[in-house]
């Protein structure tokens, strides 16, 4: 279809009512007699205020302006990290509720076979396996939560395509081989642009309510930022909502490669926004520290090669245990972890955390799970179980 180079920007009316007018700046016609699939990020089991996933009155907000243009059939579908049950994750996350009030279909989109696709002259993918609920439909809208991302700078309505991808498709893509020395940007970016040339939003709806700042998508901090974003152009969309965000699209490398090889300008002036004036509306977010180990002192991480989910899982155990594990430090005072399949120069004594570490058993404890939940990394090191009466940190 044709991407119409429009951007809309609300902000400061909470997150049913930036959604609801960004989209009533947009022409929502196309959508008279048609099925929708919204396509929320909902990665983990956790509730709003934490930052992890879209606000369920986002996805209300959105549901409802569908409905007013038309829709016939609107459904929304996930498949979240890996290890997740995708409906107790709409459930925690509020999207149950909002589904039954508009009475509108979940999808778990692991629970129906994929579709293999091919991908022409890809950088790093000859194919990948996509949910084949994303093809029932006839318009895709992601919808996801502004947040930074560890790896990728920020994850918005491209990336949150990699959501649609089948259960462990979406690891594969962090366990491909580096490929540096043909291409100077990291694996995971030409995945996703590679992604990009066969999968993309129709509509994007970017909830920046409350995001997430510092180690996204699951290891960051909350930020209220309270905008929204929508667009028919996902190039434009992600622009505006970096440039929200405080931060230049231009340092992202997986829109930088997609506006190559899609064809989609990256330079924010080939847009027309509205307001014209919206500069009220950014917040600056927090990019992720270059270097973890500076956030917890004593603490010495390796990090080579990992996927997000197992640096999230490690940043959760930190600031839930890091104290307790000052009886466990090595020679040098410090205790040891490691993450990542590229690890090599950990010292013996090093707690590896994750599948991928399984090679380096000889030099210490390897917590197995992709990635292992936090408490099973503390039972690991600790050889019992963390006090009960302490909630798990989500």
């Amino acid at each position: 279809m044709m991407r119409e180079a429009i951007v809309s920007i609300a902000g400061k009316q909470g997150p049913i009512n930036n959604v609801r007018k960004a989209l009533a700046q947009l022409d929502l016609t196309c959508l008279k007699g048609k099925s929708i699939l919204v396509k929320p990020n909902i990665g983990r089991a956790a509730t709003v205020a934490r930052g992890y996933n879209t606000h369920p009155q986002a996805i209300a907000g959105v549901i409802e302006m569908v409905m007013q243009a038309g829709a016939k059939k609107i459904a929304i579908g996930e498949s979240p990290l890996v290890g997740i049950d995708t409906l107790e994750a709409f459930k925690k996350g509020g999207v149950t509720e909002v589904a039954e009030k508009y009475q509108v279909e979940l999808i778990d989109f692991d629970a129906h076979k994929p579709v293999r696709k091919e991908i022409t002259e890809g950088r790093v993918l000859e194919s990948t396996k996509i949910c084949s609920s994303v093809y029932e439909f006839d318009y895709l809208v992601s919808v996801p939560v502004s947040k930074t991302h560890m790896h990728t700078g920020v994850t918005l309505g491209i990336k949150n395509m990699k959501g649609c991808l089948y259960r462990h498709e979406k690891v594969r893509y962090h366990q491909l081989e580096y490929r540096n020395k043909i291409f100077p940007e990291k694996t995971l970016d030409s995945a996703i642009s590679d992604l990009a040339t066969i999968l993309m939003p129709d509509l994007t709806v970017i909830d920046g309510y409350i995001g997430m700042e510092g180690l996204g998508p699951s290891g960051g901090q909350a930020k209220r930022s309270d905008f929204c974003v929508a667009s028919w152009h996902p190039m434009g969309a992600d622009i505006y909502g970096c440039i929200l965000m405080g931060l230049d699209p231009q340092t992202i490398a997986h829109l930088r490669l997609i506006s190559e090889r899609c064809n989609m300008p990256l330079n924010p002036d080939a847009y027309t926004v509205i307001p014209e004036k919206y500069d009220k509306y950014i917040v600056s977010y927090c990019i992720p520290p270059t270097n973890i180990s500076v956030e917890f002192k004593n603490i010495q991480i390796y990090d080579n090669e990992s996927c997000s989910a197992c640096l999230s899982t490690l940043m959760l155990f930190l600031r839930r245990f890091k104290d307790d594990m000052s009886q466990y430090v090595l020679h040098d005072g410090k205790f040891h972890i490691a993450i990542g399949k590229g690890v090599s120069d950990a010292i013996e004594g090093t707690i590896f955390v994750g599948n991928c570490t399984k090679f380096m058993k000889d030099k210490g404890v390897v917590v197995k799970g992709c990635p292992p939940v936090p408490t099973r990394i503390y039972e690991a090191v600790t050889g019992r179980e963390p006090d009960e009466n302490e909630p798990e940190v989500e």
